[in-house]
């Protein structure tokens, strides 16, 4: 016969159940980015279209405030609004993900190759090839640079967990303290962050969401590099500073008399693996792999020089050149998304024949690789949605923010623009801490407004765009890869039992000083001709 028990539930027992279902939970970037969709699509049955047309003698952009085009390219008056339906809403992601494509295509591709490196441990030797031939301060400064170029260049953060096993017991040792360890990796991770010289999914994202041809990841690529060099300046020299300073008085640790895990038992069974041959040529590979888009070829005289290979091989050795395909081979400084993917794709294959990965190997770890980076490539598709529902920068519902943002801003400098930015994305990073759904949201409008402040100005509206994408990277990456307890620091935080209360404290000695310092290049960037 069956039984039946009948268990009691006190109220006392249920109120941390109840409490539990109540708990408020922030929504993922993509939940986020429907809501923005959503709330795009009622503006657009109340705010009215307008459009831009440019002054043929001239070349001034005029605004043409509540009104449209006609099938002729007229300019009609007093159109009114253009409503969006649920079909529309549906199909905005779905048009985005066409617009996007390029960019979702270097997206998981770049993730794909990375994927490659990662599983052959390249990464993971020079790392610990750097461990054994250097130490004290030059040791640090080295691998705050390793870990910021990771930064910088792909938008490394998630990898950096398994690096601390080593590293912060090797700071131990060494005399340092906890603190010094996590400060070298996660620092260096945060300068390579704030600048974004060539960083697919914060630059190239937010680039793709202003949706400028005229903008790639080489417009303004000067002023970004220069912004690297100030906050690795800053941030190593305040770093060592503290690190000296525990090392001569372990007493004037941050963490000092608190019971925090050095993780010397992890250190001792996790063991880098070593610098092969076929690492350093893979590690090669990787060096060589920076995206050529991104670096510009100066004036023509230099543009002609750089291309002068592919042109004398197609004049004199046809048969060749046409081999290579270089006369379908798009010249050096005219490189947008597609070029990135193909220098990406390209070096996958080098890095697998290097390591003779069997096809199988290559296709599961290729695939895996660009697998996890699908989310990203979604949330590009609604953000590029978003996007066709504002309006492009000649006509829609976007053009009409930007009217009205303009005559807000009419007569801002340059340098209060960069500030206020700055200021504005470092607090939005309170509330929205991923890149790309942050880019997806504000660059819309945000880059609309930019190109339209700056038009006609010494640094143009290009110019103005970009100097809008470092604002965002600098703010953004500050508080929410420096200062918010997001999911990869808090993990090591937790691992090595630094209270967060006590890392907040400390971090922002270093963190606002860089901030202050990344502010200030900005500033002065359009002064000096490098935007």
């Amino acid at each position: 016969t069956a039984t039946t028990e009948i268990y009691t539930l006190s109220l006392h027992d249920a109120l941390p159940i109840l409490s539990k279902k109540r708990k408020f939970q922030m929504p993922g970037s993509m939940v986020l980015l429907f809501f923005v969709l959503i709330f795009v699509a009622v503006l657009t049955w109340i705010v009215p279209v307008s459009v831009v047309t440019k002054d043929p003698d001239t070349g001034e952009r005029i605004v043409h405030y509540d009104a449209s085009f006609d099938a002729d390219g007229n300019v009609v008056e007093g159109t009114g609004t253009n409503p969006a339906g649920l079909w529309d809403i549906f199909m905005a992601p779905i048009h985005g993900f066409a617009k996007g494509a390029d960019v979702s295509a270097s997206i998981l591709v770049s993730g794909a190759f990375l994927a490659l490196v990662n599983y052959v441990g390249a990464m993971d030797a020079g790392v610990g090839a750097l461990l054994k031939r250097y130490n004290g301060k030059k040791l640090l400064a080295i691998l705050m640079l390793l870990f910021a170029l990771m930064g910088t260049v792909y938008g490394a953060w998630e990898e950096f967990p398994a690096y601390a096993l080593v590293l912060i017991p090797l700071c131990v040792k060494a005399g340092y303290d906890v603190l010094t360890g996590f400060y070298v990796l996660f620092i260096g991770a945060v300068i390579g962050n704030m600048a974004s010289v060539t960083n697919p999914y914060s630059t190239g994202v937010a680039v793709s969401a202003i949706n400028n041809p005229e903008l790639s990841l080489g417009t303004g690529i000067v002023m970004r590099v220069l912004l690297f060099v100030v906050l690795y300046v800053v941030g190593t020299a305040l770093v060592l500073r503290y690190a000296e300073s525990v090392r001569k008085d372990p007493t004037r640790s941050a963490v000092y008399g608190l019971p925090v895990n050095t993780l010397m038992d992890e250190s001792s069974t996790k063991e880098m693996p070593t610098l092969t041959g076929k690492r350093k040529w893979t590690l090669a590979v990787c060096a060589i792999m920076i995206p050529w888009a991104s670096i510009p070829c100066g004036d023509q005289t230099m543009y002609e020089i750089v291309n002068h290979p592919q042109v004398w091989l197609g004049e004199h050795v046809p048969v060749l050149a046409n081999f290579l395909g270089l006369n379908t081979f798009t010249w050096w400084g005219d490189w947008y998304f597609d070029e990135f993917t193909i220098v990406m794709l390209i070096g996958s294959v080098v890095v697998a024949a290097i390591n003779r990965l069997s096809l199988q190997e290559f296709s599961r770890e290729f695939i895996g690789g660009a697998r996890s980076l699908v989310s990203i490539t979604l949330v590009v598709s609604v953000s590029r949605g978003i996007t066709l529902l504002m309006g492009s920068g000649t006509s829609g519902m976007s053009v009409t923010f930007v009217y009205w943002i303009r005559n807000m801003l009419s007569g801002v400098p340059v340098w209060l623009f960069a500030i206020a930015a700055v200021a504005t994305y470092c607090i939005s990073a309170l509330f929205i801490q991923g890149t790309s759904s942050t880019a997806g949201i504000t660059m819309p409008i945000l880059g609309a407004v930019a190109f339209t402040l700056f038009a006609g100005t010494s640094i143009g509206s290009a110019g103005g765009q970009m100097l809008l994408v470092s604002c965002f990277t600098l703010g953004l990456n500050f508080t929410a890869s420096g200062l918010y307890p997001e999911a990869t620091k808090m993990g090591v935080l937790e691992l090595t039992n630094i209270p967060y209360p006590t890392y907040l404290r400390h971090v922002t000695r270093i963190l606002v000083p860089m901030l202050l310092a990344g502010t200030a290049v900005l500033v002065i960037s359009p002064y000096l001709g490098l935007v």
